[in-house]
């Protein structure tokens, strides 16, 4: 099964920050989580009990913040940023 990737409007806005290349090396990273959405992420802490937050690594210095919704198929990318500001929000 595999899950659909929706991007926030804040992801979109972070996207549209970085040069292309890096841009599209983010893209096909996160799209590679739609076949096993667990197998490299880390769930962070503090998240809601109903819908967890995790970040994915991507590369040395880009994070991805999502959220996995396993009854819909839905993998929502929240924000993506460098990792120093990454985890600043949650």
């Amino acid at each position: 099964m595999k899950y659909r990737i929706l991007y926030t409007s804040r992801a979109r806005k972070d996207l549209r920050r970085f040069p292309d290349i890096v841009a599209r090396r983010i893209i096909r990273a996160i799209h590679t989580l739609g076949e096993e959405p667990y197998l490299n992420v880390k769930k962070l802490k503090g998240g809601a009990l109903d819908h967890p937050v995790y970040t994915f690594r991507i590369g040395l210095y880009h994070r991805a913040i999502l959220s996995i919704h396993d009854e819909v198929l839905v993998i929502h990318v929240l924000e993506i940023e460098d990792r120093k500001q990454a985890y600043r929000d949650f």
